[in-house]
């Protein structure tokens, strides 16, 4: 892994466009694909068409930033890394709302009498409204995999914690009369509604196709090649022919510490915003001119790294004996921890159980396969 990359930022929104795909191919392999489909998507949304200036310009702001983001994540940024990794399997940004958008699809019905009774069920309400957005949901199927969620121990979900009280119907927690005795306003009771259901969708983590779900299992428990996980390794920087331009790029520009605060000229050069700008400070007196919290990607950190997202994941498979889906969700099996040589001089004194010894080699044979 190399030092952060001292690029001058691009001056064309084209040029933009190609060090932002340039930096994510050096993502792993299994999320490189999420992140070009971002990059190519809004790219070519503003492209053509009339966009207002101020807007265009924010767009570009926030383009240049996340080329930063990238270049700091690949250089050795593990939060920012991890960030990256959690949007691009689903547990934030766009790539959860597709697939929840996935998982409350109503399916299309196949009889007149599933159509009617999905016709019947949006006129249930007695006054007389438009279709809103949770008449296209699919509620019951977002219950049922709320409540298997709810059953799940999720180590720092992304969304908050599922509690089995939020998976629940909204509708039982409507009340039928207001405080008068009168009966409750349909309009505000729908409302109600709408927010609950909204409240339990912020919370969902919506499953991964089953293929995807599957290579990530294979990542976790460290076996790279089979599931096609691989890092690129950067290419060296192009160096400019141009000599005297170098130098003059190296040049002590002293009349922007004149004219502004020191900090503000030298805060790319902070060594926690060296990650983001590429800087380097040749003039440190400790002689580490590193950035904070850089660090090497090896096989283990990226195993562990994995290994956290791939237990926030489930999957959903056809059930051919109940029907409908069965969803299961990523548990990393129990190793119980074996005693150090210098602790086990504290078990010395204890009585010996046959059952439990056998148990204990056999716990031992596993950790040396294993370890193998």
């Amino acid at each position: 892994m190399s030092r952060p990359l001292q690029l001058p930022p691009p001056t064309t929104t084209l040029g933009l466009y190609r060090q932002l795909l340039r930096e994510s191919s050096y993502l792993p392999s299994l999320a490189r694909p999420h992140v070009d489909h971002q990059i190519k998507d809004r790219f070519r949304r503003y492209q053509k068409g009339r966009v207002d200036n101020d807007r265009l310009r924010k767009k570009l702001k926030d383009a240049h930033h996340e080329l930063r983001v990238l270049r700091a994540a690949n250089t050795g940024d593990m939060n920012r890394m991890q960030k990256i990794l959690l949007k691009a399997f689903g547990r934030t940004g766009s790539r959860r709302r597709d697939l929840f958008s996935n998982l409350v699809r109503r399916p299309p019905p196949a009889t007149t009498e599933e159509l009617e009774a999905q016709v019947s069920g949006t006129r249930a309400w007695s006054f007389d409204r438009d279709p809103d957005w949770l008449d296209g949901w699919d509620t019951e199927a977002l219950l049922a995999f709320a409540k298997v969620q709810a059953k799940t121990s999720l180590p720092s979900s992304p969304r908050g914690p599922l509690l089995p009280k939020h998976a629940v119907s909204p509708d039982k927690d409507i009340p039928k009369e207001n405080m008068y005795g009168n009966p409750f306003p349909e309009k505000v009771a729908r409302t109600k509604v709408r927010k609950l259901y909204a409240s339990l969708a912020d919370r969902v983590l919506p499953p991964l196709p089953e293929s995807e779900w599957d290579r990530l299992a294979l990542v976790a428990e460290g076996k790279f090649e089979e599931a096609g996980w691989y890092v690129p390794s950067r290419r060296s920087a192009a160096k400019s022919l141009a000599g005297d331009a170098d130098a003059q790029a190296g040049e002590w520009k002293w009349q922007l510490y004149a004219t502004r605060p020191v900090g503000l000229v030298d805060v790319a050069q902070n060594k926690k915003q060296r990650l983001l700008s590429g800087a380097l400070d040749e003039n440190t007196p400790h002689g580490n001119t590193q950035p904070v919290d850089r660090h090497i990607y090896t096989a283990k950190f990226w195993k562990r790294l994995v290994k956290s997202i791939w237990l926030l994941t489930a999957k959903e498979t056809r059930d051919p004996e109940r029907g409908g889906y069965r969803v299961t969700w990523a548990r990393a099996p129990f190793q119980a921890p074996t005693a150090t040589t210098s602790g086990m001089e504290f078990f010395e004194s204890l009585p010996v159980d046959a059952s439990l010894s056998n148990k204990t080699k056999g716990l031992k044979k596993r950790g040396r396969k294993s370890a193998r």
